[in-house]
């Protein structure tokens, strides 16, 4: 089964996550914040996070994240942002091959040291 948002299926930019496939048996899902329009929807995205990394059923995986855009009214959603680090890090981190971030703003390095303490070992 594929995941589907039920948001996104109605409004399809409201979250921005999405695996772009497969290649050499790595997964690559890619987000970029900026292009959410409903960036500020925490339960929303953390259902969209877990449902789609949730798919892949445990298979390796790699995070395109792109930056560009990403502001203070991305930073301010803290609570999703740590959320996030704990949802990926307790089910999903060992999984994880590598992070790539894109053009990271000092708003995202900031928040990056916020939900530092929120990572696993291996996320670190």
């Amino acid at each position: 089964m594929v995941y589907e948002c039920k948001i996104c299926k109605y409004e399809p930019k409201s979250h921005s996550f999405d695996n772009l496939g497969k290649v050499n048996g790595i997964n690559y899902l890619y987000t970029c914040p900026a292009k959410a329009i409903k960036y500020y929807d925490h339960d929303g995205i953390l259902e969209h996070y877990n449902g789609l990394l949730n798919d892949l059923n445990g298979e390796r995986w790699c995070w395109i994240f792109d930056a560009r855009g990403f502001s203070l009214k991305h930073y301010l959603e803290v609570r999703t942002a740590i959320d996030l680090a704990k949802l990926i890090s307790n089910f999903y981190g060992n999984s994880l091959i590598t992070i790539y971030i894109y053009k990271p703003s000092w708003h995202l390095k900031l928040t990056l040291n916020m939900v530092w303490g929120f990572l696993s070992q291996h996320m670190r």
